[in-house]
C-alpha cells in the first residue's frame, strides 16, 4: 500500500520566542486535511496556506530521548505543483 505524504496546507498559526541561551525562533503550526480531518503538525518551514507540505517519517529529540514522529520534511509552494501537474510530473 503507498502512503500518501503531499498534504495541501489548510492554515498556518506562527510563533516567534527566545530560547534559554538568548537565540530568536519561529516555529509554524501547519493545519493540512489528514483522512477527512483537520490536523495539526510543527514545523520550523514557512508555509502560506495553499501550499503542499510533505510529511515523512521522523525522529525527534524529548525529555523522554529520541521519538519517532511525523516530520515535515519539505513545504512546496502552491505554483510549483500547479506547474508539475501541467508538465505531468509527480512528486
Amino acid at each position: 500500500m503507498k502512503e500518501k505524504n503531499l498534504f495541501e496546507v489548510v492554515g498556518v498559526n506562527r510563533y516567534d520566542g527566545t530560547s534559554r541561551i538568548g537565540k530568536r525562533y519561529t516555529i509554524f503550526t501547519l493545519e493540512v486535511i489528514f483522512e477527512g480531518m483537520n490536523t495539526k503538525i510543527k514545523s520550523f518551514q514557512e508555509a502560506h496556506i495553499g501550499d503542499f507540505a510533505r510529511i515523512v517519517l521522523g525522529t525527534r529529540k524529548s525529555v523522554y530521548g529520541v521519538e519517532l514522529t511525523a516530520v515535515v520534511d519539505k513545504i512546496i509552494p502552491a505554483n510549483e505543483i500547479e506547474q508539475t501537474e501541467i508538465k505531468g510530473g509527480v512528486f
